[in-house]
């Protein structure tokens, strides 16, 4: 009887340690998704995928490790600026209205140089032989580990990029440039954007792939913004503290 006395009160210790851990789990999750909604699961809808990278794609060592052995060697740059624009700036402005208002949130209309916490995976050269692009250029958020701005240029033409895109995304918008000879070809699904431009360089041309994950990119100034509310809410509020 004494035996199986202790095995109750064992089994129960046991079973009591096991809810006490969920619940201190659980509560930890939750007060680390109140203190950082950022973490929060957030997903917005699929638009464009590039080497099956979408909107929703978590950056992991699994992904790295993926794209490497597909594209070769690769650089990472943490934090930096993030310049979503064209080059051609007044272009970009007249075409693509609300890509440059974004563009000139996350930077300052004067110059000043404007970090965002982001992660850039560079990848020059893709040594991949059926690749036919010159560099690639992914750029992810640090807060949700999902992708902002995926850049790729190429000065070859082989694969013919532009019917594989139609082929895809459906007949795009095609805007030619002031210069008379460069063009741009433009899709949008679910506020995302992608621009293909056929760019001319002195009698030949650079063609570039731009695709714009708009959602996560407001999501980020949203981040950024209320971090800076955050801030001053703090100064405020040690202030009336020191007095």
């Amino acid at each position: 009887m004494k035996l199986q006395g202790n095995r109750v009160i064992l089994f129960s210790g046991i079973i009591f340690f096991i809810l006490f851990s969920t619940f201190l789990v659980t509560g930890c999750s939750e007060n680390a998704e109140k203190k950082n909604p950022e973490i929060a699961k957030i997903n917005f809808p699929e638009s464009f995928t590039f080497f099956d990278l979408g909107s929703n794609t978590i950056l992991s060592e699994t992904v790295i490790n993926k794209l490497s052995k597909q594209l070769g060697s690769y650089a990472v740059e943490k934090k930096g600026t993030l310049d979503i624009s064209l080059s051609n700036k007044i272009f970009f402005k007249k075409t693509f209205p609300n890509l440059y208002n974004l563009n000139m949130k996350l930077n300052d209309e004067k110059g000043a140089r404007v970090e965002h916490n982001i992660t850039n995976l560079i990848f020059r050269y893709p040594q991949n032989e059926y690749t036919p692009f010159d560099s690639i250029k992914l750029v992810f958020s640090n807060y949700t580990k999902k992708p902002l701005l995926f850049s790729v240029t190429s000065k070859k033409k082989e694969g013919d990029i532009a019917d594989i895109l139609k082929q895809k995304y459906g007949e795009p918008l095609m805007v030619n440039w002031d210069d008379g000879e460069s063009m741009s070809l433009a899709w949008e699904i679910n506020n995302d954007f992608l621009i293909f431009s056929a760019i001319s360089r002195g009698g030949s041309f650079k063609y570039t792939i731009m695709i714009y994950f708009a959602n996560n990119i407001k999501h980020l100034l949203t981040i950024e913004e209320n971090a800076i509310k955050r801030k001053e809410d703090e100064r405020k509020k040690a202030g009336q503290t020191a007095f």
